[in-house]
């Protein structure tokens, strides 16, 4: 990880950087990653995205800024809800309907979402805690809820 890096995710995981993350970034990023082709966010440049679900009990497409690691020519997505003990909604959304639409680090496209489980669950889990090291305080902070963790897989790829 670069210091620059570092000094962000320090001041992320404080009291304050909490409450950037819990309330003024998702307004950020969701002028500013549609401008920027999904490359630029509050976090900075390849870091978040936008995914779009559909609403597990609405049915209406729902829009919401997402931290998103590649892997295996996917992407994960980490449902942490920032600690809280209830599960995000887009999590529920993506199980009840695993077609969503992603823009991170170009235009829109769509993907096919699985939740993960046993060691590939685990795997996704270490390679989220080396991105973001908060990860493992939220986890502590929801226990006994175990965040969920998907893998995104390009639809036609």
């Amino acid at each position: 990880m670069r210091f620059d890096e570092a000094l962000i995710e320090r001041a992320l995981m404080t009291g304050v950087g909490y409450q950037f993350l819990l309330h003024l970034a998702p307004r950020i990023d969701k002028l500013v990653i549609p401008r920027t082709q999904g490359r630029l966010s509050s976090a900075g440049i390849d870091k978040v995205g936008l995914i779009t679900t559909t609403g597990a009990k609405s049915g209406q497409r729902r829009t919401q800024p997402l931290a998103f690691f590649e892997d295996s020519g996917g992407l994960l997505a980490i449902a942490s809800n920032y600690g809280k003990p209830q599960h995000p909604a887009w999590s529920a959304n993506l199980l009840a309907h695993p077609e969503c639409t992603v823009e991170f680090k170009a235009a829109p496209r769509p993907y096919q979402a699985e939740l993960l489980s046993g060691d590939q669950r685990a795997s996704a889990w270490t390679t989220a805690v080396d991105f973001y090291a908060g990860y493992e305080s939220y986890r502590a902070s929801c226990a006994p809820r175990e965040i969920r963790v998907f893998f995104l897989r390009p639809v036609g790829a």
